[in-house]
């Protein structure tokens, strides 16, 4: 009797420790979903008739620190990404950095309808986010620059080339929309367990098709799997190819992917940022980060499409890690590299 006392007793004994462990790993990361302790500003701009709403979140103990204004990669995305980007946020903060983001149109409190947007006008309103970002009190318009993600390789080259921003960061940037959603159909395919002969043909299928849909981008009727307003957005970027605008931007550039991103082809457009930023040099620099997806989390945990993909429980691992979730040194490196240009 004596001896199953001992076992019961150190059985909750472990229990108990386990639990504690486990409260102290969650308070950890859910700590990476606050702001409290930075100072906020609710900032609005205009452009188009639309009003756009966002946060800027500075160090409480900085004055006039570089500001990251943050580019949404593809969809309906408000200023924090469904909270997604707190974690990032704080890293960035904690790191002396300043960081804006806002509402996409016709999203949260900002009107208007990022659907009929081009890229041009993306870039437009990136442009005017940071020229609203640049009359606040205790902000230097020479410290302002960019960090954009996905879609947003499409976005800041456009925005280096007509600005000189203090630095222009991208992660997982496409380089040719085409391409990328024909690496993103392969990688689906691949992941459905289809053989590779098939993936062929119907990848090359998917190309012409879309080829003739989007030659005449008049017609929703032809890509019936898309509503209208989406038809016209991806109508109107379905050739981009940003080659030729890497080549032209001005300012410092950090080029990032994920090793094993599966939405873009981190090899591939890597190599044609290194091709077009020649010189490369540590105010132009691309890097290749190991373990990590296209967001720079860490790939052994959080490697799928969309976070819409993720198992039920990865949402509470994402919640307890916080910014720990991130490839090791992903977001420290491109800290590191804003307050090394910053410092030079």
């Amino acid at each position: 009797m004596m001896l199953k006392n001992k076992i019961y007793l150190c059985s909750i004994a472990l229990i108990s420790a386990a639990m504690i462990w486990a409260a102290t790993w969650a308070a950890r990361g859910l700590s990476d979903f606050g702001l409290s302790d930075h100072m906020l500003r609710q900032v609005s701009f205009e452009i188009e008739g639309a009003v756009l709403s966002g946060t800027l979140v500075t160090p409480n103990d900085i004055t006039a620190p570089p500001i990251a204004i943050i580019i949404h990669g593809d969809g309906a995305q408000d200023r924090f990404s469904n909270s997604g980007y707190l974690p990032l946020i704080n890293t960035l903060v904690d790191a002396g950095i300043g960081v804006f983001s806002w509402d996409k149109a016709g999203v949260g409190k900002s009107t208007g309808n990022w659907l009929h947007q081009t890229m041009d006008d993306r870039a437009d309103e990136a442009i005017a986010a940071a020229n609203a970002i640049a009359t606040l009190e205790g902000v230097d318009p020479n410290r302002i620059g960019f960090l954009g993600f996905s879609q947003a390789g499409w976005v800041l080259p456009r925005v280096a080339k007509t600005t000189a921003p203090a630095f222009t960061v991208i992660v997982g940037g496409a380089v040719s929309w085409r391409d990328q959603g024909t690496y993103f159909s392969r990688i689906e395919m691949v992941t459905q367990g289809i053989a590779p002969d098939l993936i062929e043909s119907r990848l090359l299928d998917r190309t012409l098709n879309y080829d003739a849909v989007f030659a005449s981008m008049e017609d929703p009727s032809l890509a019936p799997e898309m509503d209208p307003d989406r038809f016209r957005f991806v109508a109107g970027a379905y050739w981009e190819d940003s080659t030729d605008l890497i080549a032209e931007m001005k300012g410092p550039i950090l080029a990032v992917w994920g090793a094993d991103d599966l939405n873009v082809d981190a090899h591939a457009d890597s190599a044609t940022y290194r091709q077009q930023l020649m010189p490369l040099t540590d105010a132009r620099h691309v890097l290749v980060i190991p373990n990590a997806t296209h967001g720079l989390l860490r790939a052994n945990l959080f490697n799928y499409q969309l976070v819409d993909d993720w198992p039920w429980y990865l949402q509470y691992i994402f919640i307890g890690m916080g910014r720990t979730a991130y490839a090791e040194n992903a977001i420290v490196q491109i800290a590191d590299w804003i307050d090394e240009l910053d410092d030079g």
